[in-house]
């Protein structure tokens, strides 16, 4: 990223959010703001995700809900060995399994007890959700992180973002206040406060005037006026919830070498030798096929299973999937439902992506239901293409989704 080139910050709507939009066939609108590049906010407001820029290098903060903050005492690792403890070290607070979520540790919280550290944790399947959007509408996409990880100067922040309150204190793991749930909010936030000493918490006027349902606009701890405490929304850049590599497994490629091809271009960069300047263009074209096959494998393995973890081979993956859907089933018709499948991928090829919700086999019939987007020139253009591979096929429309159903099979011999 150019260090003075704007950043674009979006705030990235719900699951649920993002789920009935898709079911409905519509784009899903976003909280926007452009920030220079010395932090301050330039313009901002609402926009449909298909009409963003795609020209400036954006960052996506998750709503906060969907983002787990831990206080922990991690074990003492470093490298890739803490990486991979870091999700069982989580696993008591966790509904899944530890192996779903992508976990990053923190030192927001220097004053804890315990000295603990800061573990926030987001589900995979989310994040790879949140990302495949991102690179289909063409998103420069610097990384995913949330409001709740943003340092303070002074000890204590209370702040006012979306719907939610949030406030950041040094001594305990973020606060995440819903204002629709005023009851609950304010609860919360006076259990908080008690703690904190008179005049201590920081927080800007427009966001005490958002907190007024509370009735918190004379408590001894709450000091208002105009603060620079909080870090600019911009260093949230530096605070990612995946790691590089996570990203390039999706797909996300780094606006710049990654540092183990620094270390390599370092010394070559001092040699002047012909045969050096070889070996090193041998081993840029060897790895540009190796992070080309892995896009490749990336990218077939989202859209064939956008809702299955990539954590294992996915050859190995793709090969349990198959089981499962074939289990049950004798030999040939398993055979039947691979082929029709494979037909229908091939006709639907121009469909909007991750536009497949379901699929079902009965009697010989492959029925494939898919999302509203679809539009009818790809409908009738899908049936052509089937059609003339001597498939007897027609779209149906969901008794109760109401969304349309490709049926497929073999046509008389």
């Amino acid at each position: 990223m150019n260090k003075n080139q704007a950043t674009l910050v979006l705030w990235w709507p719900k699951a649920s959010e993002q789920t009935r939009a898709e079911e409905e066939g519509r784009m899903p609108r976003l909280r926007f703001e452009v920030h220079a590049a010395h932090g301050d906010r330039l313009h901002g407001g609402e926009e449909a995700l298909n009409r963003l820029p795609t020209d400036m290098p954006c960052l996506v903060l998750l709503d906060p809900t969907e983002v787990g903050l831990f206080a922990v005492t991690p074990p003492k690792l470093s490298g890739n060995k803490l990486k991979e403890a870091l999700p069982f070290l989580v696993e008591p607070f966790l509904l899944n399994e530890p192996e779903e979520n992508h976990v990053s540790l923190w030192p927001l919280i220097p004053g804890h007890s315990q000295g603990a550290q800061l573990a926030a944790v987001v589900a995979k399947n989310r994040a790879r959700s949140v990302v495949a959007l991102c690179r289909q509408h063409g998103l420069k996409l610097l990384g995913l992180s949330c409001e709740t990880l943003r340092s303070s100067h002074s000890e204590r922040v209370l702040w006012v973002s979306g719907e939610h309150a949030l406030m950041v204190d040094g001594v305990d793991t973020p606060l995440v206040l819903p204002l629709q749930q005023t009851t609950v909010a304010k609860v919360l936030l006076e259990q908080r406060l008690a703690t904190c000493p008179e005049n201590s918490v920081s927080c800007t006027p427009a966001s005490m005037a958002r907190l007024q349902p509370l009735g918190l606009e004379n408590h001894r701890a709450l000091q208002v006026g105009e603060t620079k405490g909080l870090a600019p929304l911009r260093s949230l850049t530096n605070k990612a919830l995946l790691s590089q590599d996570d990203m390039r497994r999706m797909g996300v490629r780094n606006s710049g070498p990654t540092p183990g091809v620094k270390k390599l271009l370092a010394p070559a960069l001092s040699l002047v030798a012909v045969a050096v300047v070889g070996l090193n263009l041998l081993a840029f074209k060897a790895t540009h096929t190796a992070n080309s096959i892995e896009q490749a494998i990336a990218d077939t393995y989202a859209q064939a299973m956008p809702n299955t973890p990539m954590v294992a081979d996915p050859l190995l993956l793709i090969e349990r999937e198959k089981r499962t859907i074939t289990s049950g089933m004798n030999t040939s018709n398993a055979t039947g439902l691979a082929a029709l499948l494979h037909e229908v991928g091939q006709a639907m090829e121009d469909a909007p992506f991750n536009s497949m919700v379901d699929l079902a086999w009965a009697e010989n019939t492959l029925s494939v239901r898919f999302t509203a987007n679809v539009s009818e020139i790809q409908q009738e253009e899908a049936l052509q293409r089937l059609k003339a591979r001597r498939l007897d096929a027609k779209w149906l429309i969901g008794a109760k989704s109401r969304l349309p159903v490709l049926q497929v099979k073999r046509g008389a011999s």
